[in-house]
């Protein structure tokens, strides 16, 4: 009893051991883990605010040299330190805004878990919290000579993996710490580290709360060579001015080395218990290893505490035993003087009163002692006589129930709307409701030798088998699946008929197994799910598929892109994403109709899935918008493949009306997964590069780069000066004279718009028009223009005492606004100018925009005697017939038939042409881009009314202008 009593003890202290050290390092190594998950994603963050850098937001650390030469910036969550020897330049500048913004974020997070979080840069820039460490470092502190940059830079660590560092004394907190540095590298240049101190009094208040019995479990921590790090029982040394190491090993721990050197080196197994002698006792002691950190962990015990415990058992039990001894002894002597005898007689005397008469009786049989189970025994045989007697009438009741509820369960099966199969085990009919030979149209008679009882069709793709039902339903039955003795299988597939009819079956098989547990037979039950199944297929293709051209639709292929991104992260194959607008399609929807419209979305879609092979996926995005989705792409050059195939088959006609319309389309290209993984990232790409194609003259593709983002991102920032520009009154109207050929008089003018930018200086119409006819600012600012040039042109006129007029350019977007003709009324009437003086002009391509509603406004705008110019006349798709129906008054010829005048044989035929079709239709000529002496003779020989171009004027500020109006007029005079 003693030795067993004391392996019990050592068996417990054991026990209790292994958990703590399994519980401390499973903890440990926990909140190691997180605070290494928090450094890796602040270096990923550091690096995303690095993509999204701009020189124009980027701090200047230039102004923040203290008086000793270094550098010092003071921030509410961090510091920055560069040394008096670094120059400031951009890189500085650069590593200290990135840092800024990851650490503003960072900061309230990382404050509750690192002693201190800090960057240091290759080029000495070092950010840090707390801001205190930044005071005290000495101007000339060379932040890349400590171990926490040493560690983690390539010298020391070429595999660019996180690093620990060993335990050293910081001189700023005064303490003792351990630092962790994940290493920085962008576009594969070592930038520099993020790192986290944690105090190392963190790992010794654990070691110190292990044991909450006393102190009597120790425990220490080591690393691989075999060197102490920390103790329970000791504080670290603090003071670093005698030399001494930290940390240092008592000479009464002797014995501790020769075993930390058997645990490193593999001769003691981690986890299982190991004995020791240290300073004279005799220790258990167990270790375990960090796996994040080349740490081991050893917790022990003394073998005085199992002998002390022992004793003390020992006493207690012996006492306990002399106890009950003397108590059962009594207890024993009265229970037999009174529970044996009286209940022996109370036995006796109920046996005695049974008889042939008196089966209903039974006799005493309380306790679980001998006498009771005598009790039991006479009262069982009683109850067997009782169940001879009523027995049989019994089993004649059941049989006559069972056989009711057999004929209504099979009456109920014969007529079930379900197709029930009983199936011996070797897959063959045992029997059939009249439902299953209805539907399958088999004779129970007369069946093939080749007949498949669950009306399996050979050519369906999911090819199902009894082998694969049984081998799925043994799987089950081997599992215990069901609490019953069987297995189930469901499919829903499409059956078919004796007659070669299709439909869709939902069937459950169910395995019987007899008493044996062995397989006896299968009851086969299925439904007719067909018009289910119709309706399902109908609700998806409303929620998955565009009505009109059956492709698929936004959300559809989204779903499908997204499980493609997931098959080229397993396989590391690439794929393309198209992005397809048709080029013209409004413009033939407004021709032909809506209707004509849908049958050429249609034809399109058509031709887009001819292109494509069966793996790929083609969808309707909404409008004229289409996408495909091109699988397994081994290069750019196959995307390039079809993306000009594409390009041809929509170039290819189509008739709409008995006419030929060429629909054509523009392609934007991303590569997968070069240019993103994320959905909404590749349709971004996408999409930029089709607007980027549409932009380079259409009917074309457009592969992504890294350039277009840059090109949004220019163009936002054009928009939001423009927005300021228009607050603050940077635009300035210039005027640009109108030349009569017949009198050689100026007799007008066209008001050009330009932007006096406050840093860039005169800005061209060319680097900002096309910016504010996309954002919608073309419409405040062309109001603007139109006003001024009321204005002005009014004061001109009252200037000269005699009539001038002035052309003003009008944009699609400004003709669309529903309030336009109110403006225009507004402007007039405000200046008090003549409508006949004001002509508006507008491109042939605005004419094409919206042909009814287009007329029907420049029709208000001639009630109201302003003058309609067609400006670039000759560059778009404008019909003769089609001018007959435009009120226009004039018409202006672009500057590029104009500018190889006289000597371009093409050009003369093409102008003069032009010229004498505008004056059988009595329209007003004007020739724009006229520098030459030679193309103005040649335009008065042909007849223009008007000239105008660089020959006569550049286009003039208001002031400039009406100097050049009073030298004419004083000229004349």
């Amino acid at each position: 009893m003693g030795f067993a009593e004391s392996q019990r003890i050592e068996a417990l202290y054991n026990n209790r051991l292994q958990g703590l050290s399994t519980r401390y390092i499973q903890f440990l190594q926990d909140e190691l883990q997180q605070r290494a998950n928090i450094l890796a994603a602040s270096r990923s963050i550091f690096i995303d605010n690095h993509s999204l850098y701009s020189p124009d937001t980027a701090i200047d650390l230039r102004p923040y040299r203290d008086a000793d030469g270094a550098y010092r910036l003071f921030e509410e969550y961090s510091g920055v330190f560069v040394p008096s020897f670094r120059k400031i330049n951009e890189d500085v500048n650069k590593w200290v805004s990135v840092s800024s913004k990851t650490w503003e974020t960072l900061t309230p997070v990382v404050e509750q878990t690192f002693n201190a979080f800090y960057f240091i840069s290759h080029n000495n820039v070092s950010r840090v919290w707390p801001v205190n460490i930044v005071t005290g470092h000495l101007p000339e502190h060379d932040v890349t000579k400590e171990i926490f940059f040493t560690e983690a830079a390539p010298e020391k660590n070429p595999s660019r993996s996180p690093q620990w560092t060993p335990i050293y004394f910081d001189k700023y907190s005064q303490t003792w710490m351990i630092s962790l540095l994940y290493p920085v590298y962008i576009n594969d240049d070592f930038i520099g580290i993020v790192g986290g101190d944690i105090n190392i009094s963190y790992l010794i208040d654990k070691l110190n709360q292990l044991d909450a019995d006393g102190n009597q479990i120790h425990s220490f921590i080591y690393d691989e060579k075999g060197q102490l790090i920390i103790h329970s029982g000791d504080s670290p040394q603090q003071n670093i001015t005698t030399g001494e190491h930290y940390p240092i090993l008592k000479a009464s721990q002797s014995g501790f080395k020769a075993y930390m050197k058997s645990v490193v080196s593999g001769d003691v197994e981690l986890g299982e218990m190991a004995a020791v002698t240290s300073g004279g006792n005799e220790l258990n002691i167990v270790a375990q290893k960090f796996n994040n950190m080349e740490w081991f962990i050893s917790f022990y015990y003394p073998q005085s505490y199992i002998e002390k415990n022992f004793q003390s058992s020992m006493r207690g039990a012996y006492t306990n035993i002399i106890v009950w001894a003397a108590f059962l002894f009594v207890v024993l002597f009265f229970s037999i003087r009174r529970y044996v005898v009286r209940r022996v007689v109370a036995l006796a005397n109920a046996t005695g009163k049974i008889n042939q008469h008196n089966w209903g009786l039974s006799v005493p049989e309380e306790g679980n002692d001998e006498i009771a189970r005598l009790g039991s025994s006479i009262n069982n045989m009683l109850d067997q006589i009782r169940r001879l007697v009523h027995g049989l009438d019994d089993k004649l009741d059941l049989l006559d129930r069972a056989s009711q509820e057999s004929r209504r369960l099979m009456s109920a099966i014969e007529n079930s709307a379900s197709l029930v199969v009983i199936l011996n085990k070797h897959w063959k009919i045992e029997y059939a409701n009249s439902q299953y030979w209805q539907i399958s149209g088999y004779d129970s008679t007369n069946m093939p030798l080749e007949f498949d009882p669950l009306l399996f069709d050979a050519n369906d793709e999911q090819k199902l088998s009894f082998q694969e039902i049984q081998t799925k339903l043994e799987e089950q039955i081997l599992r215990g699946f069901y609490s019953e003795d069987s297995g189930k299988w469901q499919a829903e597939y499409l059956a078919i008929t004796a007659s070669g009819h299709k439909f869709w079956l939902m069937q459950t098989v169910t395995a019987i197994l007899g008493p044996d547990q062995e397989l006896e037979y299968y009851v086969c039950v299925g439904q007719d799910i067909t018009d289910l199944k119709e309706k399902q297929q109908e609700v998806e293709k409303l929620a998955y598929y565009d009505h009109l051209t059956g492709l698929a639709n936004r959300t559809l292929f989204k779903s499908q892109l997204q499980l493609a991104l997931g098959r080229v992260s397993r396989s590391g194959q690439k794929m393309a994403l198209f992005y397809i607008d048709l080029d013209h399609f409004k413009r033939i929807n407004d021709t032909f109709g809506h209707e004509s419209g849908d049958y050429l979305l249609i034809e399109v879609s058509r031709r887009l899935r001819e292109c494509l092979r069966q793996e790929d996926v083609v969808a309707r995005l909404g409008g004229d918008e289409f996408a495909v989705l091109l699988h397994h792409v081994e290069s750019p050059q196959y995307a390039y493949v079809v993306a000009d195939k594409i390009i041809q088959a929509l170039n290819k006609p189509i008739d709409i009306q008995t006419k030929e319309v060429i629909p054509g389309g523009s392609i934007g290209i991303t590569i997968a997964p070069d240019d993103s993984v994320d959905i909404d990232v590749l349709m971004k790409n996408a999409d930029l590069a089709m607007y980027q194609a549409k932009e380079k003259g259409r009917n074309a593709f457009q592969f992504y780069t890294a350039d277009m983002n840059h090109v949004v991102e220019q163009r936002l920032t054009i928009e939001r000066e423009l927005r300021q520009a228009l607050k603050s009154g940077q635009f300035e109207v210039y005027y640009q004279p109108f030349v009569s050929y017949t009198t050689g008089q100026i007799v007008g003018a066209e008001a050009l718009v330009r932007w006096n930018h406050p840093i860039h200086g005169l800005v061209p119409p060319c680097d900002f028009i096309p910016a504010a006819e996309e954002s919608g600012l073309i419409v405040p600012l062309g109001k603007w223009v139109l006003k001024t040039a009321c204005y002005q042109t009014k004061g001109i006129q009252k200037a000269l005492g005699r009539k001038f007029g002035v052309s003003v350019n009008l944009s699609a977007r400004q003709l669309s606004e529903p309030d336009f003709i109110k403006i225009l009324d507004a402007c007039i009437n405000e200046a008090g100018l003549d409508p006949s003086l004001l002509e508006l002009e507008v491109t042939e391509s605005t004419l094409m925009e919206d042909t009814e509603a287009v007329i029907a406004k420049l029709r208000e705008i001639r009630q109201r005697g302003c003058s309609i110019a067609i400006d670039d006349f000759g560059t778009g798709y404008s019909s003769l017939s089609y001018l007959k129906k435009l009120p226009i008054t004039c018409l202006k010829i672009d500057r590029s038939f104009v500018q190889d005048l006289p000597g371009d044989e093409e050009d003369r035929e093409i102008t003069s042409l032009i010229i004498a079709m505008a004056k059988s239709l009595n329209y007003e000529v004007v020739v724009e881009g006229v520098e030459t002496l030679e193309q103005h003779n040649f335009l008065a020989q042909r007849g223009c009314h008007i000239g105008q171009g660089f020959y006569y004027s550049r286009p003039l500020p208001m002031d400039h202008f009406m100097t050049l109006l009073f030298s004419e007029t004083s000229s004349e005079s």
